[in-house]
């Protein structure tokens, strides 16, 4: 996030501020990364002063990036039609190809229900992941894993390679974001 405040400080963006004690740019990123994940499709909200044209804005914040980020596209919407997450995708690149022909997706699709164990800080919480998934899929020697949050919020994605079958503590991939998807609330 840090990252983000520079490059709008540098590009001169009327970014609104907090109000109190100790003001911070009115920025937010509807769902976090996880850690040790990358993401090709992160969603940015920004709250501004004034308006600006986009295009303008746009390019300013993209001549301060640094290698590796890039905007793929700007929009404008209200503060009242700020959304909120609705599905992400992930893909997951396994470093032995042949973990793919083993997965049991058909074996989850078949339970009503499945249920993971989660370390909280309180202890192990039972935690049903079924529901949030919305779709598994093999693609091009990666698996792909749509979730939709519910109230009893969404899965890790490691959580949901390891119901399939694949021992997560010994197998090594890779965790990419490929899309975040909010709806209007």
């Amino acid at each position: 996030m840090r990252t983000i405040e520079r490059i709008i400080r540098r590009a001169n963006i009327p970014i609104a501020m907090s109000k109190g004690f100790n003001p911070h740019p009115k920025i937010s990123m509807p769902l976090a990364l996880g850690v040790g994940m990358s993401g090709e499709d992160e969603i940015l909200e920004l709250e501004l002063l004034h308006h600006e044209p986009l295009d303008l804005l746009a390019e300013r914040f993209r001549r301060q990036l640094p290698e590796g980020i890039c905007i793929v596209s700007a929009r404008q919407i209200p503060l009242s039609e700020r959304g909120a997450v609705d599905n992400v995708t992930y893909k997951i690149i396994f470093k032995n190809k042949d973990i793919l022909q083993t997965l049991k997706i058909e074996d989850f699709w078949k339970q009503h229900s499945v249920i993971i164990k989660r370390m909280k800080k309180e202890g192990q919480k039972s935690v049903e992941i079924r529901s949030s998934v919305q779709k598994i899929g093999r693609e091009d020697d990666a698996l792909f894993l749509t979730f939709r949050l519910t109230p009893d919020g969404m899965p890790r994605p490691e959580e949901v390679v390891s119901a399939l079958g694949v021992d997560i503590n010994n197998e090594l991939f890779e965790i990419i974001r490929t899309e975040v998807n909010i709806s209007s609330v």
